[in-house]
């Protein structure tokens, strides 16, 4: 598979429909209709450098950037990035910008660009599957049932702010 190929597979993301809400109540239903996700399987790797995935994630934010700017909603748009490892997917989302934080249940640790998580991402050791071996078998302090484990996690995301043209956002 080329490097034109595994992105062709996902082209349809680029023009998808995205939900949009000035609301923060409805944060669920922005999680599920926006959230897209890749997926690679190590044989493919020397194919894909990071840069081809960041001129990919450009072109959507651009498209997102458009429906925001076209839309009556007057809030910006969070994008966000982060690996999620267990699933073996680098994983993008969109919510409007009313939120005070990102839905995650994790402690979050942010970073300043999409390459430490894209990389993060080509270089797991886990991208076809985590083994039997691999999982941990913590069963953490039986006094407030929590992982050790879990309660150290931080989970790497990358987010910025596409704002509305405010040429646009009086339109309506």
């Amino acid at each position: 598979m080329s490097k034109e190929e595994y992105f062709n597979q996902y082209e349809s993301y680029i023009a998808e429909k995205l939900f949009l809400t000035d609301e923060t109540s409805k944060v669920e239903n922005e999680t599920y209709e926006n959230m897209l996700s890749f997926t690679i399987s190590k044989k493919y790797l020397a194919k894909l450098k990071v840069t081809d995935f960041i001129s990919f994630l450009s072109r959507i934010k651009e498209n997102r950037k458009s429906q925001l700017n076209v839309s009556k909603n007057i809030s910006n748009l969070i994008y966000y990035i982060w690996h999620d490892e267990m699933a073996g997917q680098l994983r993008v989302n969109f919510i409007n910008s009313n939120h005070s934080e990102l839905p995650f249940g994790a402690d979050l640790e942010f970073t300043s660009n999409e390459v430490n998580i894209i990389n993060e991402f080509l270089n797991s050791e886990y991208l076809d599957e985590i083994t039997w071996d691999k999982l941990s078998d913590d069963t953490g302090d039986p006094e407030n049932n929590e992982s050790t484990e879990r309660s150290n996690f931080k989970l790497k995301v990358y987010k910025e702010i596409i704002r509305k043209d405010a040429r646009r956002a009086n339109i309506g």
